[in-house]
């Protein structure tokens, strides 16, 4: 069974909201996607010509730049329109999609409204929160009633990166596109940071995070993480820093980049990876992404049981698929 553990989900109307938005603002949209993405019979057709039996439904990170200008509670209501939208195509087609429902930490209030209405109305089998919330970092006290909740439901932590505005060298207009190339990634690896030196890791030491992008920078840099914290933060934690390691999941949205899938392997092993694309996103209206990083997944020399887990056996457990 092969399951495409970030298939993002963008319906017409969230999109049209959206581009209203930018429109506002005399901009255009910044990233392309098909919008036949919203139509079942467009998605489905794409599954089986790659050979995908089932996709998990997400909206992509909508903190920014997609909400730059947008209330908190527009943003709110946002997400609650998508989680919607992925709810009502998972009901018409149980077998082919499950919901991740996104969540802005950015009011509380509505954010716990939410997460209750996800897992009791929505069929909610894991949350996407970006990672950052306008520049909040995800160890603040004031989301734990949140991760008090996911982790009472037993529903894994999606992180979906985002922009951060401290550093106009990366910007997007000015720095060519350096923010959403190696800005993000720096975010999800800020992120999974806090987690750990924050303390959420060891509050809740049963919350799985999935990071969008195979771990992002730690598979690279994990040995050089691990000797720093040996020398100058030792006494920052009551455990090894690799035993948290055991907490972190990764998807192989990479864009068919064929070194990274052995680098992430080699961090996260065979149980904590997962198939993932970034569909609808990316060259030939997403299809470059489904078949690059089958590609990727398929050429690496590890056990066929290995590969048949990153393709689904792991994702069919996090998302507790029947």
């Amino acid at each position: 069974m092969i399951i495409d553990f970030s298939a993002h989900h963008l319906s017409r109307t969230v999109t049209e909201r959206i581009d209203g938005t930018f429109q506002k603002k005399g901009e255009n949209r910044k990233f392309s996607f098909p919008h036949e993405n919203a139509d079942a019979e467009y998605r489905l057709a794409h599954m089986e010509k790659y050979g995908i039996d089932m996709q998990a439904l997400s909206y992509p990170s909508i903190t920014q730049p997609v909400a730059i200008g947008m209330s908190n509670e527009e943003i709110a209501k946002l997400c609650s329109d998508s989680n919607d939208a992925n709810f009502a195509l998972c009901k018409t087609y149980p077998k082919k999609f499950v919901n991740i429902c996104i969540i802005s930490l950015l009011d509380m209030g509505l954010a716990m409204k939410e997460v209750s209405r996800a897992i009791n109305e929505l069929d909610c089998r894991a949350v996407i929160v970006s990672s950052n919330q306008k520049g909040k970092g995800l160890d603040s006290p004031e989301f734990f009633p949140f991760y008090d909740k996911i982790v009472e439901h037993d529903l894994p932590f999606f992180l979906h990166p985002t922009n951060w505005l401290s550093y106009p060298l990366v910007e997007m207009d000015k720095g060519w596109r350096m923010m959403h190339v190696f800005g993000w990634p720096f975010d999800t690896t800020q992120a999974v940071w806090r987690f750990i030196f924050g303390g959420v890791l060891d509050r809740y030491p049963t919350l799985k995070i999935v990071t969008h992008h195979l771990g992002a920078m730690l598979p690279y840099f994990s040995r050089r993480v691990e000797v720093n914290v040996e020398i100058f933060l030792n006494d920052k934690l009551p455990r090894p820093i690799t035993d948290y390691w055991k907490q972190i999941y990764g998807d192989t949205a990479m864009d068919g980049t064929m070194a990274a899938f052995p680098c992430g392997y080699a961090f996260l092993g065979g149980d904590r990876m997962v198939y993932g694309t970034d569909y609808p996103m990316g060259p030939e209206d997403g299809e470059f992404f489904i078949r690059e990083n089958l590609i990727g997944i398929k050429a690496m020399a590890i056990p066929e049981e290995e590969k048949a887990k990153i393709l689904g056996g792991n994702a069919k457990k996090l998302l507790k698929i029947a």
